[in-house]
C-alpha cells in the first residue's frame, strides 16, 4: 500500500497534468480561431487587390486608347 504522502503527491501530479491538458486545449482552440481570422483577412485582402488589378487594367486600356487618338504620329521623313 502507498503511504499518504505518496498518494498525495500522485494526486497533485494527476491534477496538474489534467489542468495543463485543459489549458493546452484552450490555447489550441484560440490559435485555430486566430488562424481562421487571419485566413479570412488574407482572402479579403486578396479580393481587394484583385479588384484593384482589374480596375487598373481598365485604366490602362483607356490610357492606351487616348494615346492612340490624341498623340500625333510622327510624319514620315522625306527621302
Amino acid at each position: 500500500m502507498l503511504s499518504r504522502d505518496a498518494q498525495w503527491i500522485i494526486g497533485v501530479l494527476v491534477g496538474a497534468v489534467i489542468a495543463l491538458s485543459v489549458q493546452i486545449a484552450g490555447v489550441r482552440t484560440d490559435q485555430r480561431s486566430q488562424f481562421a481570422g487571419i485566413q479570412t483577412d488574407i482572402r479579403r485582402l486578396d479580393d481587394r487587390v484583385r479588384g484593384v488589378e482589374v480596375e487598373f487594367g481598365k485604366v490602362d486600356q483607356r490610357l492606351a486608347t487616348l494615346e492612340r487618338l490624341h498623340l500625333s504620329t510622327p510624319e514620315p521623313a522625306d527621302d
